[in-house]
């Protein structure tokens, strides 16, 4: 899947080029861009007049700060799975995730022995093996989350555990 298809995918599981208020979050979203998290991304400009932000300004948004991390990673099934897991948990928390699944330190930095853990795992199982374990790993992450701090997270448990199954099912 190219950077275009798996954005286009994304950009569906974020409800889309709306702008709206998550019940426990203090500012809006665009297109799935968290405003208290981004607050110097270009589109603000645009909604703040009123106007709908160019696309372009959300698709390079997604592939500086999501994609492009990732882009040193050879499996294009892999690489859109952690892209779409890096929308909605950060860069850092699902390059850690990647490296707890391989065996690798979890320090948040995709290296060299990071990609080398990657790429063992893969020499050692399939592809689909580390799909379905990055998944469950990743579904065990929202759950703790959730059970730690049930009143923020709680209710985006059940959607959280349902994005991980579509992404896993794409990727």
């Amino acid at each position: 899947m190219s950077f275009e298809k798996a954005l286009e995918k994304v950009l569906q599981l974020e409800g889309g080029l709306i702008l709206h208020k998550n019940p426990t979050e203090k500012a809006e979203t665009y297109a799935g861009i968290y405003r208290e998290e981004h607050p110097n991304w270009g589109g603000w400009d645009y909604i703040d007049k009123g106007l709908t932000p160019p696309f372009e300004l959300v698709r390079d948004f997604y592939y500086e700060n999501f994609y492009k991390p990732f882009e040193k990673i050879e499996s294009e099934n892999i690489r859109d799975l952690l892209f779409e897991f890096a929308v909605n948990a950060s860069v850092k928390t699902t390059i850690k995730l990647l490296q707890k699944v391989v065996g690798a330190k979890p320090d948040g930095i995709l290296g060299k022995k990071t990609i080398q853990k990657l790429n063992e795992y893969l020499t050692e199982k399939f592809e689909e093996d580390f799909i379905k374990d990055f998944t469950l790993a990743r579904i065990a992450f929202y759950t703790n989350l959730a059970n730690k701090n049930p009143k923020k997270y709680a209710l985006y448990l059940r959607g959280w555990i349902n994005r991980s199954l579509e992404a896993m099912s794409w990727a």
